[in-house]
């Protein structure tokens, strides 16, 4: 099992005084809350809300009712200092009621045995999940530590996808290597897990062979189990002893998931040979469970995925679009289809496929820098199979910190993100559950309920996780509940994810958060009305709950700013205030000494919030005008890597600039003796300080402000590359002879076929199999460019390839004949296109090439099938041309025609000879039989508008059942297009139609392209 393993070098990051030294996580299941610690939660929630009040009252009285404020300004003032300290009571007030929400729920939870949760996969096949972690340029530490934490999870027939969302073609020397090490980490985990995954796969086959032939269990099965168990300990200590430790990410990930992992098993190991030498015989069951709990913590299948790869999926550089995509793509069978521009996931059927994509019962999302322990999966799926959770659509351990972070700013993080932990809990309690995108697990059924759909051109892209705002999983948890899905935090820790290791990642992580919010609450008004319309009541505590979860960091940020920077009338600061706002540092206080930090961190985390109020108003900025303008915010990766990230110079300058307001508010107070106040701005001043310097570091910051100083005066002008050796040579300037309007000249170039199908001339080589012939020639402007170039200009918005769908004979279901049809690379529709095309004198051009690439494609197709193509109104008038095409075809032809310019009907003269002709005719109706009396066509094909609920019709299936022996008698089958129920195909038989195509007879797939039909296009 030995792998090699780069030399990783030093750690990145020492050890800083302060930091953080805890070493074991938080304990599993939350200790149950004492009633002392209970009544003194409530009492804190009484005080803030009392104190509130009284002092509300007290100012309205002393300010409005006896008349101190007495002027314009005083009066705003009054109402404005009010409303600061009701906003900011209002955010304290929520996160008390949710800490005692928390304690409820502490006190409540019955954690499932083991036994239960074996007993929970003695089905005959546990619900499907597919792992899915989103990765973007993360190092190979990371993927690793992360997937195998996955694939470890004791949870049978686990799929893990690692969806790489990196540059393809990657720019720089280390981009290129992240690449190269995230592609090949798959099949590393793989190849390492099959060692220990075949061991106890071939042990529980040979027992379940043993027992079927009768025999009944002994002591001996139990030994055997137990050096099972043991060589799993074995493994997975190898595993952890060959694993780098550099940072506290990855002696968590060798200490508490593969540690904490042989722990367990090494308890059961040592059980069952206390067992057996007691000569003790397991039941039959137990043994298999025992057996089933090996395969099932070793065996993944561990594969990757990249949609850039694709230009069939979207490529919307965030999160929620990666998930998407791939969640877009389950259930399905896809054929990889050169385009000129790249290549496209075609619908296929599951034999022609070159990716098949299972359809799970649930997804759990994993960030990329985020672990899970081994029973994440387990524990989540079985809550999520309770009767009682039927309509929950997610659950989810909200994620915690890594114990022994080497920075200050790191372990404050951490704090603030286990404090987190905690309100989400309590906000379970109150039905106010988030979606936290670290990790989770989700019903697939729910995202299918919520998933929209759109069209970039012909391709289709479908959002399950929403984009429009950058915290996509918040707005997400609203789209859920609209639909009558709710959402569950499971209370234990079972999660944890890195936090940014530098004040700059951690600005672009916060002003991420901070973005998006306000555009999420008119949501929350459609949740209000469909729960109206279902029945169902709305609860005050969860509209309150979500409300200051949304909007909270942006009225905080901005009262807290007020106060900092107003100098407001002395007599509206008052010792009540002090009530107001002390029950809430004190419970915070609390809560941090809980779960192993400092009381004394409540005064670090608020000055640690001071320098963040800059990031926290940015990203409410950027939501306002996202709310004005419309334009969806740019989504903004954090930054994981061990390179320090450089602050954003406003990040920096604005502290700085608040605690020179804070010493200019001193200075003032103590002139004009504003005691209250100076005490105010003096603890803003002192924490601030420490927080810059402590968090942020006064050398970090020197050196960053220099940096964007010297980007401003000093930017990098382009300069021509020095003439010499293997330099490009210099344009020709002499004067090129002037050509008239109107000179026919040919041209050089590939045809158009060629062109249009394999790629411009200047990205693709000229057409296998044959050789470069020129195009026919044409009138030539003075304006226009000559050669290649001219092609290349006039044509690059008509790039194409073609699909074949079937056309079915209803009777044996087996292909007669394929219609081609074109599908642009661009992804619009070809009657868009075609009239673009048109728009610019090009359209009989454009239609010729699509019929030279569909027949000659269509070489690739079983011997003995027709193919049908589409032939436009002004290519069915140039007869010579379109009978010089159709004449190079390899495959019978059948021509589909539509209207005609000017209107008229289809002259036989028109048809080349030996081609069929197919007339479309989209509604059956007595016009039909006029068409085939008078035209005499091979087919009539029937369009949607026929067999769409043709079930429910019986006078339009009278009409096609008098239809098809009247077309008949004249030489003319009927074809049903169209086809999407087994309803509709019923109702067609039993009208006697005998040919069909549709989605529900077959998909448009690429036909083979064998050197024939590359050659033919020559």
């Amino acid at each position: 099992m030995t792998q090699q393993h780069p030399d990783p070098g030093p750690p990145a990051v020492r050890r800083q005084w302060g930091s953080d030294r805890r070493t074991a996580p938080h304990p599993l299941v939350p200790a149950k809350v004492s009633e002392g610690r209970m009544a003194i939660g409530r009492l804190a929630i009484v005080l803030t809300v009392s104190a509130w009040a009284v002092y509300v009252a007290y100012t309205v009285e002393q300010q409005f009712i006896e008349g101190k404020a007495d002027s314009a300004r005083l009066v705003i003032e009054a109402v404005v200092y009010l409303l600061m300290v009701t906003g900011l009571a209002t955010s304290a007030m929520a996160y008390l009621i949710t800490r005692i929400g928390f304690f409820y729920r502490a006190r409540a939870h019955q954690r499932a045995s083991r036994a239960v949760l074996d007993a929970f996969f003695d089905t005959p096949a546990a619900a499907p999940v597919t792992v899915l972690v989103p990765s973007y340029q993360e190092d190979e530490r990371t993927i690793r530590t992360t997937l195998l934490s996955a694939a470890l999870q004791e949870y049978p027939g686990l799929q893990v996808v690692l969806l790489l969302d990196d540059p393809q073609r990657p720019t720089t020397a280390r981009a290129r290597r992240l690449l190269a090490d995230a592609r090949a980490q798959p099949e590393v985990i793989e190849t390492q897990l099959a060692v220990p995954a075949s061991r106890f796969q071939a042990a529980q086959a040979l027992l379940e062979r043993e027992l079927s032939e009768g025999r009944v269990s002994a002591t001996a099965d139990v030994s055997a189990l137990a050096e099972h168990y043991t060589f799993a300990v074995d493994w997975l200590t190898e595993l952890g002893a060959e694993h780098p430790v550099l940072d506290h990410t990855d002696q968590f990930f060798v200490d508490h998931v593969l540690g904490g992992l042989a722990r367990d098993l090494a308890t059961v190991a040592a059980a069952l040979a206390d067992a057996a030498a007691e000569e003790v015989v397991l039941p039959v069951e137990r043994l298999r469970q025992l057996h089933r709990r090996l395969v099932s913590t070793f065996t993944a299948r561990v594969t990757s995925f990249e949609r850039k790869r694709y230009r069939s999926l979207s490529h919307e550089p965030n999160k929620a679009m990666n998930l998407n995509s791939y969640i877009g793509l389950m259930g399905g069978s896809y054929q990889e289809v050169d385009t000129p521009v790249g290549l496209a996931l075609v619908p296929c059927s599951a034999r022609a496929a070159d990716l098949v994509v299972d359809e799970p019962d649930f997804v759990l999302t994993l960030d990329a820098d985020s672990m899970l322990l081994p029973e994440y999966a387990a524990r989540m799926v079985h809550l999520l199979s309770q009767n009682s959770h039927a309509r929950v659509a997610v659950a989810q351990t909200p994620y915690s910190s890594f114990p022994g972070a080497a920075t200050r700013l790191e372990r404050i993080s951490g704090a603030s993100t286990d404090l987190q932990h905690i309100v989400h809990q309590g906000m379970t309690q109150y039905d106010a559950t988030f979606w936290v995108g670290a990790n989770a697990v989700l019903r697939k059924k729910a995202l299918d309920a919520i998933v929209e759909v759109d069209f970039d051109g012909d391709f289709e892209i479908r959002r399950y996780i929403q984009d429009r705002t950058v915290i996509e999983d918040t707005e997400s948890t609203i789209d859920l509940g609209v639909h009558g899905w709710s959402l569950v935090n499971y209370p234990e820790r079972l999660a944890y994810s890195a936090t940014p290791p530098d004040f700059g990642s951690l600005c672009i992580q916060r002003q991420r958060w901070a973005n998006g919010g306000l555009l999420i609450l008119s949501k929350l008004r459609q949740q209000v009305r469909a729960r109206r319309a279902r029945g169902e009541r709305n609860r005050f505590g969860e509209l309150f709950l979500r409300v200051n979860y949304m909007a909270s960091i942006c009225w905080s940020s901005i009262c807290l700013l007020g106060m900092l920077l107003y100098p407001f009338n002395d007599e509206l600061l008052n010792p009540l205030l002090l009530l107001v706002s002390v029950p809430y540092f004190l419970m915070m206080a609390g809560d941090l000494r809980s779960v192993g930090y400092r009381r004394t961190d409540v005064l670090r985390i608020y000055g640690f919030n001071l320098i963040l109020l800059p990031v926290n108003l940015s990203g409410t900025f950027a939501s306002l005008l996202q709310l004005i303008t419309g334009e969806k915010s740019a989504f903004k990766r954090t930054p994981k890597v061990r390179d320090r990230t450089t602050a954003g110079a406003v990040y920096l300058l604005a502290p700085m600039a608040l605690i020179a307001w804070c010493v200019a508010t001193i200075v003032v107070d103590v002139r004009l003796g504003q005691w209250v106040n100076l005490g105010f701005a003096t603890l803003n001043a002192v924490l601030a300080t420490y927080a810059m310097v402590a968090f942020v570091g006064l050398g970090h910051t020197a050196t960053d402000l220099w940096v964007h100083l010297r980007d401003w005066l000093y930017r990098p002008v382009p300069t021509a590359p020095a003439r010499g050796v293997g330099a490009a040579p210099a344009p020709d300037r002499r004067p090129r002879p002037t050509r008239a309007v109107g000179v026919v000249e040919p041209t050089a170039v590939p045809d158009w076929a060629s062109v249009l199908h394999y790629g411009l001339p200047s990205v693709a080589s000229a057409v296998p199999g044959g050789e470069e012939r020129p195009l026919p020639p044409r009138p030539v402007t003075a304006a226009e460019p000559d050669g290649e170039a001219a092609v290349v200009a006039a044509f690059r918005d008509f790039i194409f390839f073609t699909v074949f769908q079937p056309v079915v004979d209803l009777t044996t279901q087996e292909p007669v004949g394929y219609e081609a049809l074109c599908r642009f690379a661009d992804g619009r529709p070809p009657e868009e296109r075609l009239a673009a095309a048109r728009d610019r004198g090009l359209g009989v051009d454009l239609d010729g090439a699509m019929l030279r690439a569909s027949l000659a494609a269509a070489a690739g197709l079983p011997a003995g099938a027709w193919v049908s193509v589409n032939v436009s109104a002004g290519m069915w008038d140039a007869r010579r041309e379109l009978a010089s095409i159709v004449g190079r075809a390899t495959s019978p032809v059948v021509l589909e025609s539509g209207g005609l310019v000017g209107g008229r009907d289809l002259d036989p003269a028109d048809v080349p000879l030996g081609v069929r002709v197919a007339l479309e005719d989209p509604l059956v109706g007595y016009d039909s039989f006029s068409r085939v009396e008078q035209q005499r066509p091979a087919f009539l094909k029937l369009g949607r508008e026929t067999t769409a609920g043709l079930e429910h019709d019986p006078a339009r299936r009278a009409l096609l059942a008098a239809l098809v022996p009247f077309a008949a008698a004249r030489e003319c089958e009927v074809v049903a297009s169209g086809v999407e129920t087994a309803a509709e195909l019923a109702a067609l038989q039993s009208c006697g139609v005998r040919l069909g195509q549709g989605f529900f007879l077959g998909l448009p797939a690429p036909a083979p392209a064998p050197s024939a039909a590359r050659a033919a296009l020559g």
